[in-house]
Order: structure tokens, then sequence, then C-alpha cells
């Protein structure tokens, strides 16, 4: 921890940014100053090109009753659609990305076209898009409508992840709850079990609702989601719970909130139409309730006369942007942007549940994981073999 502490941060830097990611995590809780600077647009940018990782954003569309895929890069040196990056390997041309980790570029998409007996029967898929590998997984209770979804990478080697599905239940199979709430069902996907496990009900106030299309924002192990009431829901993969704390004091009435990843952490995005002060609160510690905040960001008004609105903070400088006619970035320092991505259909309306578009960032390795079905339908026939041998050497 001397030497460490003794170490040249730029030295630091460089020797780490030849790191998976994984070990990135590790080294961040090393040393203050590096962790910081290790959020920092030109250290993200010097780990892509040295770990030959990919990131951007997949913008999925649905056009003409099939959702559709681009792929928009975010680094500098490539062309902006022109990186290989697709989801044309899956078995499936028509599905919907219904979740995705974001910092590890493991997704879940759903093809819902397939019909068994006049009854839907869809195909949950996992998959990493940068290696091309998926997997084909069991269904949950799809007869029961999903409200939320959310992925999260456990750990790396060996590879394991979840997935939680929130559904409503049909009207005959509510529970009745404590007065004033109702209930949620959830489930659990457990990649060791390889199995759909049902969990406890999440309750919610009456009147109280998490938004359909709203992604989760992962952070210290926990997802989390912004309801109608503005009230943040956690969900803990560890022990499988939920809980519930509210926004800052004074924001609670406010319609122009929007959750993000900040350095590793939550934070809570304020960005208004009207030109008021935008701001951005972070909440410190894994368990904690207590939020800070930590800087104004003029982003909504930064880029002249077309409006845009914050999507996500790739670093703790650069934050993207979307608007009604392009997708980039917008550096807070300098405040100078740099476009990834421009049309002149005016599609783009971030956080509305009817927008032609939705867009997903995307940062993943190049690293093979436990995905690819070839590969696993020849372990299960080498197990199959090798039970059948253990017999026959019984019976002999």
């Amino acid at each position: 921890m001397n030497s460490l502490a003794t170490m040249d941060e730029n030295v630091f830097l460089d020797i780490i940014s030849h790191c998976p990611s994984t070990e990135i995590a590790k080294f961040r809780l090393l040393n203050k100053a590096c962790n910081k600077r290790s959020y920092e647009f030109f250290f993200v940018n010097r780990h892509l090109r040295r770990t030959n990782s990919v990131f951007g954003y997949f913008i999925q569309s649905y056009e003409r009753f099939k959702y559709r895929y681009r792929f928009v890069s975010g680094v500098e040196e490539e062309a902006p659609e022109n990186n290989g990056i697709s989801l044309e390997f899956l078995p499936s041309k028509d599905v919907k990305i219904e979740a995705c980790d974001t910092r590890n570029g493991i997704m879940l998409c759903v093809d819902d076209s397939k019909y068994k007996g006049g009854r839907r029967i869809p195909d949950y898929i996992v998959c990493k898009p940068a290696t091309k590998q998926y997997r084909i997984i069991p269904n949950p209770k799809t007869r029961y409508f999903t409200i939320a979804t959310g992925l999260v990478v456990i750990q790396s080697n060996p590879f394991r992840y979840k997935i939680v599905r929130v559904s409503n239940p049909n009207a005959h199979e509510r529970k009745k709850t404590k007065e004033g709430f109702y209930n949620l069902n959830c489930e659990v996907f457990d990649s060791d079990s390889f199995a759909w496990k049902r969990l406890n009900d999440l309750e919610l106030s009456w009147g109280e609702f998490l938004g359909r299309s709203d992604k989760p924002v992962l952070s210290y192990g926990f997802l989390h989601w912004l309801t109608t009431e503005n009230n943040v829901i956690r969900f803990c993969m560890r022990t499988e719970s939920w809980s519930l704390f509210p926004v800052p004091d004074g924001l609670a009435e406010d319609r122009c909130l929007a959750l993000v990843s900040y350095e590793g952490k939550l934070g809570l995005l304020i960005s208004r139409d009207e030109g008021d002060d935008d701001g951005l609160w972070v909440l410190e510690g894994s368990f904690g309730k207590s939020w800070v905040n930590v800087k104004d960001v003029k982003i909504s008004r930064a880029q002249g006369r077309s409006y845009v609105k914050p999507l996500w903070f790739p670093s703790s400088d650069v934050v993207s942007v979307v608007g009604c006619d392009r997708l980039g970035f917008y550096n807070m320092n300098s405040k100078k942007s740099r476009y990834l991505h421009m049309t002149t259909q005016g599609f783009f309306r971030p956080y509305d549940h009817l927008a032609k578009d939705y867009f997903i960032p995307f940062y993943s390795n190049k690293d093979n994981v436990g995905l690819n079905n070839i590969k696993i339908h020849q372990k299960r026939s080498d197990k199959r073999k090798d039970k059948k041998k253990k017999s026959q050497d019984t019976i002999r």
C-alpha cells in the first residue's frame, strides 16, 4: 500500500489500463485519487484500445411490428456504425432487448413471435454480442405481464449471472395485502441452478408504479428503479430481497428526475426543459440513504437551440446525451460536444415509452463465457456418455 501511495498516478493508471475491467474494479478500492481518475474519459478510451473492448450504444427500434437494431460505437477511432457488433447471430431475427448488464455486455433478449397451440411461447435468450455467444434459458411464468426486468453478472470466473423479473399477477390471483398496497410477482433466474425461483412479492402503495420502459441502474451490486412517486426501489442480488427509500428532500414532487450510474455509485439526475438549474445527486455507500449534491450539470441548454437529455455517464467528466435528432457526448469540463449518430427523422425521444427508438448503453470485453450452445450440448453429451459408461461398469 505504501508503494502504491508513492507511485506516480499516471504510471499506475497506465499499468491498470491493460487489465480486464473486473481487475480495475479491485484496483479502484486501493486509492481514492486513482479511483476517481479511472472514471475519466481519457482512461476509459485508453482501456478500450488496450484491452480490445467494445463501448457504445444499441439503438432499439420498433418498425413494422418488428424490432430492429443499430450499434453505434463510442470510441473515437472507430467508425460509429462499422464495428461488427450486432444481434444477427441469434437464432431468432425478431427479438427485444429486455435487460442488459451495461458494464459486462451481457444481454437478455426475448422472442415473442412464437406460438404453439394458440398460446404464446417466447424464447428467453442470454447472449454476449461481442463474442457472438448465446444460450436459450427456461421461460419464467410468462402468462403474467412483465413490469420490470434486470440482469447482473455476479462473477466472471466461473461465469455466473442472475435475472430478476417483476410481473403483474392476474386479477383473481392478486393477493390481499395490507390496506393501501398491492402486490407484484417476483422471480429470479440463477445461471448456477439454471432455473427460475419465485420470491416474496414486491409491495407498492396504490397509485405508485414502475415505468414499463425504465431500465434499472446497477450500483454496488444492487439494481435500482425510480417509481412514479419518486421513491427508489432497490433489489439486492445477493439476498434476493427488496427495499425502498426516498429521493433527496425537496425533490419528491419533481417530475424531471432520472436514475444514473456515476463513478460506480447511484446517481439522481435533475434535467429540466424550462432552463432551471440542473443537478446531480449521488448516494454515498451501498446501504446508504444519504444523498450528496456533487455538481451542477447544465446539459439541457449546452447544445444551443437543439434540446438534449442526459442518458448515461460513461465517465465522471462526460455524459452521453440524446435529442430529437442526435446521439452524442458532452464534456462537462471543456463544454464541448461530439456526436456519434445523427438523423433527419427526428425520432430520438428518451424517457418516452411511446418513443420509436430506445438506447441501451453497452460496454464489453471480448472474452468467451459459457453461453455457446454447441459447447454446452457437447458437454451434456459427454456427461450422458460418462453416466452410461459408469452404469455399464457397475453391471459388469
